[in-house]
């Protein structure tokens, strides 16, 4: 399980990354049951909505091409540092 923080300014642009990766790679939590499974990813995602001020929210990892981008951490983690910057407000720790 992953160590959540408050604000996306908490986290480097790696750690990010390994919160996103739960997302689209198979980890461990894979192989938890069925509705753990999704639990544990609702949890995340409501995490994501939290911390990202992103107007996307989470659509950006559950619908992405909606929100023109490509469907991988990568994209994301893009997209959020394009938009951040474009606000004029810091976006990872790094």
């Amino acid at each position: 399980m992953l160590n959540l923080k408050s604000k996306l300014t908490d986290y480097t642009e790696s750690e990010f990354f390994r919160f996103l990766q739960e997302f689209y790679e198979d980890t461990d939590t894979n192989a938890l049951p069925d509705d753990e499974f999704d639990d544990y990813i609702s949890t995340l995602a409501k995490h994501f909505t939290e911390v990202v001020n992103h107007p996307k929210g989470n659509a950006l990892i559950f619908h992405p091409s909606t929100c023109g981008i490509n469907d991988s951490s990568e994209a994301v983690i893009q997209e959020l540092k394009r938009w951040y910057t474009e606000q004029g407000l810091p976006c990872f720790k790094d």
